[in-house]
């Protein structure tokens, strides 16, 4: 008589299917992701308030060489106070308004600033000023690259109303609108000094040994 051989029995309890054993599979990818995705937010958001702490006139001026140059400079100007009770503060002019991007990559090009303020000698005013000259001719290129996109975010051809202007500007006014000329080909020393005719020496590029 032949014994019949019986297959074995499985031992533990058999594998979860449908939603369960996807699950049970993909557990780690699910939990690296999830991991993930919070230091990512994390990390977005911090970048975030920094950018928004960093667009205040008032962070700007607690460098003692900003505000012991251009900010009294500001302060005289028709940006800081005017008649209509419009307020531009630095970083209206000096941060890109309109692209979040441009505007990221802005905040990280002041990473040379800072090195140059904590190894250059730039912490110094007399250090600063020996500069300036070169320093606004960068500025004045950005603004001439751009067709001073920044002024715009304030000031617009189409917006302006001619016979409300003095003689003089309202006829500079409806010239350069024709061409859409670029704002700082006129007003360039409007908030600060104006380096542009004076000789501008090569600017020096180490102070670290100054006293």
């Amino acid at each position: 008589m032949t014994e019949s051989v019986q297959a074995p029995v499985p031992s533990g309890s058999p594998a979860p299917s449908g939603w369960r054993g996807w699950l049970a599979r993909k557990w780690k990818y699910l939990a690296f992701g999830a991991v993930g995705g919070i230091l990512g937010a994390a990390v977005f958001a911090t970048w975030i308030t920094v950018i928004e702490y960093t667009n205040h006139t008032e962070f700007c001026i607690s460098c003692h060489v900003m505000a012991d140059t251009v900010y009294p400079e500001y302060k005289k100007s028709s940006h800081y106070a005017n008649q209509f009770g419009v307020h531009a503060g630095c970083p209206d002019c000096h941060v890109p308004q309109y692209s979040w991007f441009l505007e990221a990559q802005a905040k990280v090009g002041t990473a040379k600033e800072l090195y140059a303020y904590f190894f250059e000698g730039m912490n110094k005013v007399e250090n600063f000023e020996k500069i300036r000259p070169e320093l606004a001719k960068d500025v004045w290129a950005k603004f001439e690259a751009t067709n001073a996109r920044e002024c715009r975010h304030c000031h617009d051809y189409s917006s302006m109303i001619p016979e409300q202007q003095k003689p003089s500007a309202r006829v500079k006014h409806e010239e350069a609108a024709k061409t859409n000329a670029n704002c700082v080909g006129c007003h360039k020393g409007i908030t600060h000094k104006n380096y542009e005719v004076q000789a501008v020496a090569p600017a020096p590029t180490d102070f670290s040994g100054d006293e």
